[in-house]
């Protein structure tokens, strides 16, 4: 995607809003204004049922049904009311200790943290994927919560979900899947996979920010304690006015990747391949791991000798990508996740993520590899490369 002069490279902070979902937006603005919890006239009922309908959309991407949808905020709230559920768990069995992934998203990491119990951490492996070899050998009596991010948000790895799900089902432990980047890189069917709880978010599978989901398997709702009591909404389990604009966006997104996602992620592998291969070529940067089990649109990139906030500031306005993920932006300390894998300060701080996604195309590619050869030569004094 572009927009103006500026190549969108940076798919994994955000995705651009489909038109389709814009178009859905739009009509329920207009026809589904009415709250959705007004009980006694027909655009209340409407309304409740365009949420129904959008929540059977959601639970369809995941393979449950929309009664196992709960609707949040985004992602972060959805955390949130995994680790207070944790707390209820912890009080019922006297199980005191969460085990969660070392690179996972800040917010899981600082609700794990303020929770109360004891907070151990599961080591990555070669990939920078939860290793669950190492969760083997964490896990016990004492653990009432396993929390893993299921595709990394900066390296990309995708995490064995079934070997994770079978070690936590031998010691009867929930299980808990932040899949906010999921739905773009594979097919997760909650159910199949064994996972217990799981973290979704609209605006990283091209619908709008302000909306996610925490999806249940069946019977796991009870141990949910709402973070929002509000009046009761959705069941008691997550208070306030359900905004249907935002959840019948939320919904159709979900719906067009169902039916393209499969496609979508071999064109976009294809792309990100691409790109990785001219910089390599050029050896202006390396990948950082490997290609397998990675998610399709990620190029974590090293431009070794050179400072990535640096070159990202000279890639402006031509170029939109990261130095680490969207939530640490702002934050001088070099990325959790690439020091988790073992790499030094300095590694860290010499690597942009580049994410592709669906609005991205060939032309765009070679535009951002001629742009970053550009840079660094000029940086360099060499000419063009």
């Amino acid at each position: 995607m572009q927009v103006g002069e500026t190549i969108y490279f940076d798919y994994q902070a955000s995705t651009p809003v489909d038109d389709r979902v814009v178009e859905a937006m739009s009509n329920a603005t207009m026809t589904l204004f009415a709250n959705p919890h007004s009980a006694d006239h027909v655009l209340g009922w409407q309304a409740a049922a365009a949420i129904q309908n959008a929540a059977q959309q959601v639970g369809n991407l995941f393979g449950l049904q929309g009664d196992d949808v709960v609707f949040t905020s985004g992602a972060s709230e959805a955390n949130a009311m995994v680790f207070r559920a944790t707390q209820g768990i912890a009080e019922r069995s006297n199980r005191k200790e969460i085990l969660i992934g070392s690179g996972d998203h800040w917010s899981a990491l600082n609700e794990a943290e303020n929770v109360g119990l004891i907070v151990r951490h599961i080591a990555l492996d070669s990939n920078g994927a939860p290793d669950a070899n190492h969760l083997k050998t964490l896990i016990n009596e004492q653990t009432a919560l396993v929390s893993i991010v299921g595709v990394n948000n900066e390296n990309g790895a995708i995490a064995d979900l079934d070997a994770i799900a079978e070690v936590c089902s031998q010691h009867g432990v929930l299980f808990h899947a932040d899949l906010s980047q999921a739905p773009l890189a594979l097919d997760v069917d909650l159910l199949e996979h064994d996972i217990g709880l799981a973290t979704i978010s609209a605006h990283k599978l091209y619908g709008p920010k302000g909306v996610g989901a925490l999806l249940t398997s069946p019977g796991i709702s009870k141990v949910l304690k709402p973070v929002i009591l509000g009046a009761g909404q959705q069941a008691g389990l997550r208070g306030g006015t359900q905004p249907t604009e935002l959840i019948v966006g939320f919904g159709e997104a979900c719906r067009i990747l169902s039916e393209t996602g499969a496609s979508e992620r071999m064109r976009v592998a294809s792309l990100r391949d691409s790109f990785v291969r001219r910089l390599e070529e050029r050896r202006l940067a390396v990948l950082v791991g490997d290609l397998n089990d990675r998610h399709p649109g990620n190029a974590l990139m090293r431009f070794p000798g050179l400072e990535a906030s640096d070159l990202l500031a000279r890639f402006q306005p031509k170029i939109a990508a990261s130095s680490q993920s969207a939530c640490s932006s702002g934050s001088v300390e070099p990325s959790h996740v690439l020091r988790a894998m073992g790499y030094s300060e300095d590694f860290a701080n010499e690597c942009i993520r580049f994410s592709f996604g669906r609005f991205s195309t060939v032309e765009q590619v070679k535009a951002g590899v001629a742009c970053i050869s550009d840079t660094i030569a000029a940086d360099l004094g060499l000419g063009l490369l």
